[in-house]
């Protein structure tokens, strides 16, 4: 990385944390191709007043509820992580070989991502919270993996912005 873009980096996480926005650099390959490892990430701490302002395919910056299988690998309850809006509240999400489906119907995912041929069983989304994928499917540790499967509004800290 040169000089001039660390720099340039910098100045933007300085501003943007003292604005209402944050910046995080990218650990894991959970969302390539969208976001690549080492990448950084500006999110927008206010973005969601309400549940109603969460949209579907948003990428959210957000943490997990405390678990012993999450405490013995070392997440806490601050440790964010960054995934896509794929269930609202209310609906019904499957996936099956790969595809998901809303209440029934095949979503069309307009995103590049890398497929996977995972199934996963009907749930129903309770009101007010998300069901969550990773682009990389076959590398993402996301809902479909979780207890319960689904984050609140509450566990959401911004949307992603700007991926530099």
């Amino acid at each position: 990385m040169n000089t001039v873009f660390t720099y340039y980096i910098l100045a933007i996480c300085f501003f943007a944390s003292s604005c209402g926005y944050g910046s995080v650099r990218v650990p894991t390959g959970a969302m390539q191709p969208t976001i690549s490892v080492g990448s950084y990430v500006i999110w927008d701490k206010s973005a969601y007043a309400s549940a109603n302002d969460v949209k579907r395919f948003d990428l959210v910056l957000h943490t997990l509820p405390p678990s012993e299988k999450n405490r013995a690998r070392g997440i806490d309850e601050n440790t964010r992580f960054i995934f896509r809006v794929i269930g609202l509240g209310g609906e019904k999400v499957e996936l099956r070989n790969g595809d998901v489906f809303i209440d029934g119907k095949k979503l069309n995912q307009p995103f590049e991502k890398n497929p996977s041929t995972d199934s996963f069983a009907t749930i129903l989304v309770p009101v007010n919270e998300y069901f969550l994928l990773g682009d990389n499917r076959p590398e993402s540790e996301d809902s479909r993996f979780w207890q319960p499967s689904t984050i609140g509004l509450e566990r959401i800290a911004g949307k992603v912005m700007e991926i530099l």
